[in-house]
């Protein structure tokens, strides 16, 4: 299951219409003459305008809409009808705030895995700890409440954990081809390719060395010969239109892409990217998938495991500035970096990272970032130019 497929179900959307209903109704009172500040995704604001107009229609006194909010700064609009959190500092005794955000733990990881940002508490948080605003200046309305919501959110849970009982089933079908890779490279190097950042006449000399890649990486394919050794595809998007190319390497796949198995060179591993991952005492896969801030590195951190697993010493990280094209607090709102500047990661993906540090220190392994952002300061920094290739090899040429 995925987060669209889920706000789409008529059953969670009838449970939350109704808990909409109640809480709206519940805090009248509370709300008094101040108008609605509404903040959500467009599902849910559906269901709630809708809700509003059954209420009104009904006699019921619904205060007014003063405009939506965001928490991410460049999603606000000039007319004024989406606005950054930041504007309500200080006016809690005029704008009382609905926050339509992920709340149940299902419903937080389902957004994470699709790249959506912002939890219930977290904004929550922000509004009293940034806004000034207190427990009666704002309502989490989807929190869980009646049977018809809680039930749908038993459902989605039951539908994820399907999914990762079918993935495992997936990974098990290939673990035997993924157990061949097992140290089959100690004491090499290798570099983690992201596509942020990157340039074509770098990544030619790069490519001439063991590399991962994934996922959007494909956009320079049609611009070059070279190839990774390796390619990690978890964005079936990315495979749209790229087929072609992904095909002809040697590909580990998330379980949760679909892809045509028979034309591949070589018969790709699955991965669960709702498992525990390829290194024991690291966090699992699945933990990084279930919040925003750290899904987002889920790709790169895959590609770290892969490389630990497969025993490279010497682990060289490049390609992954602007990964996060906002500065994350640990609320969750995304704040513009300066013109020039490059956002950094956000404190539970450095977290993520440093726990990554720890077992490389642990084990005799070298990571090293080429990277510009913050987020990866914890590993010692190199520059491209720095960097002996003298003695590479070409592989994985198509």
């Amino acid at each position: 299951m995925d987060y669209t497929t889920y706000s789409h179900d008529a059953k969670l959307q009838h449970g939350k219409a109704a808990a909409y209903k109640n809480y709206l109704i519940k805090n009248i009172e509370i709300i008094g003459q101040r108008k609605l500040v509404i903040i959500g995704g467009d599902e849910d604001y559906s269901v709630l305008m809708s809700t509003i107009s059954q209420l009104r229609a009904k006699s019921v006194r619904v205060p007014e809409i003063a405009f939506r909010l965001c928490i991410r700064e460049s999603e606000a609009v000039d007319d004024g009808s989406v606005r950054f959190i930041d504007e309500l500092n200080g006016k809690a005794s005029s704008f009382y705030v609905l926050i339509l955000a992920p709340y149940p733990d299902v419903e937080i990881q389902l957004a994470a895995m699709d790249k959506i940002i912002g939890t219930s508490s977290g904004i929550a948080a922000a509004l009293k700890a940034v806004c000034g605003y207190t427990d009666r200046d704002f309502c989490e309305m989807n929190m869980p409440t009646g049977l018809g919501l809680n039930m749908a959110v038993k459902k989605a849970a039951g539908a994820l954990a399907g999914d990762a009982k079918r993935y495992s089933g997936l990974e098990a079908g290939t673990a035997q081809q993924l157990a061949s890779y097992k140290n089959k490279m100690k004491g090499q190097r290798c570099f983690i390719l992201g596509n942020k950042a990157a340039k074509l006449d770098e990544l030619n000399v790069l490519m001439n060395e063991r590399t991962f890649a994934h996922d959007n990486f494909c956009e320079f394919f049609s611009r070059t010969p070279q190839r990774p050794a390796y390619y990690l595809l978890t964005d079936p998007s990315a495979y749209l239109g790229n087929g072609k190319y992904i095909e002809g390497m040697e590909c580990f796949v998330d379980g949760s892409v679909k892809v045509f198995e028979d034309k591949f060179k070589k018969k790709p591993t699955y991965l669960n990217p709702l498992g525990k991952g390829l290194i024991d005492g690291l966090p699992t896969f699945d933990a990084v998938l279930s919040m925003y801030e750290t899904a987002v590195i889920s790709p790169m951190y895959q590609m770290i495991q892969l490389a630990i697993y497969m025993g490279f010493s010497e682990i060289y990280i490049y390609g992954f500035d602007g990964v996060y094209d906002h500065d994350i607090d640990g609320d969750g709102i995304a704040r513009k970096v300066a013109d020039g500047g490059v956002a950094g990661f956000p404190e539970k993906a450095k977290q993520i990272m440093e726990r990554v540090l720890a077992y490389a220190e642990g084990n005799n392994i070298k990571i090293y970032s080429m990277c510009e952002t913050s987020g990866l300061s914890m590993f010692q920094q190199v520059k491209f130019e720095e960097i002996d290739f003298t003695t590479s090899s070409i592989f994985s040429k198509i």
